[in-house]
């Protein structure tokens, strides 16, 4: 008899969740909001914020949604969670700031993600732009 006490679904969201309450204390002074968090596979992006985009079946509590791309699940543990904080400063700029047009990277996001140690770039490597649509850690 299988034993469906610790699912494949609860081990890997547990993680996430775990990850997310760390950082969250850790890098974010237990600022953030909780969120949904999902795996999605959306094009080529690494991850993605939706503002207040989940809704319960009751209708009355929205969250903001999280979502990691497992199809990149490939890269080092260090550089899944960057993703993971990399959409944790959208939660943040969201809450605490001022929130850009969709997609973009402004100043404010490039500053917030310096401070918790992570680096944008638009190539992904040291000396690109800081800002703009597409960015890396």
């Amino acid at each position: 008899m299988r034993d469906d006490t610790h699912t494949i679904t609860q081990a890997e969201y547990q993680v996430f969740q775990r990850a997310y309450t760390f950082f969250n204390r850790k890098l974010f002074a237990g600022n953030l909001p909780q969120c949904l968090i999902t795996m999605q596979r959306h094009s080529k992006a690494h991850g993605y914020f939706s503002f207040d985009r989940f809704s319960a079946r009751t209708g009355t509590k929205h969250a903001h949604e999280l979502a990691l791309n497992p199809d990149h699940f490939g890269r080092t543990d260090r550089e899944i969670l960057g993703t993971l904080v990399h959409e944790m400063a959208h939660v943040w700029q969201a809450t605490h700031g001022t929130r850009p047009r969709t997609g973009y990277h402004d100043k404010q996001f490039a500053a917030k993600m310096i401070e918790v140690g992570l680096h944008p770039s638009n190539t992904g490597a040291p000396g690109g732009k800081e800002t703009g649509q597409k960015m890396t850690h």
